[in-house]
């Protein structure tokens, strides 16, 4: 029982923090979005290979294009966007 309930609060926590890094990176201009898109994706995806009984869906070829396709349009949404983070800015 207390084992489940350190679980439990382990998870809420993991949680709370990807929410808030989730919105920093949504709403504050990240560079690392599209790529984000696409790690969600191949997670989508191995969650549903790993829970389903069919394995040649097609929901793998429209999950795994779809989220390409969004990490591009968001990829040349930013094109001309000047880089925010500079090291010691002579980049």
């Amino acid at each position: 029982m207390i084992w489940h309930v350190q679980n439990e609060n382990f998870i809420l926590d993991s949680t709370r923090i990807f929410m808030k890094a989730f919105h920093l990176l949504l709403f504050h201009g990240s560079f690392i979005f599209p790529e984000c898109i696409l790690i969600f994706g191949l997670i989508l995806l191995l969650m549903i290979d790993s829970t389903s009984d069919q394995k040649d869906r097609p929901w793998f070829y429209f999950i795994s294009s779809t989220s390409l396709v969004i990490s591009i349009t968001a990829l040349l949404f930013r094109w001309r966007e000047e880089p925010i983070i500079s090291f010691s800015g002579n980049f």
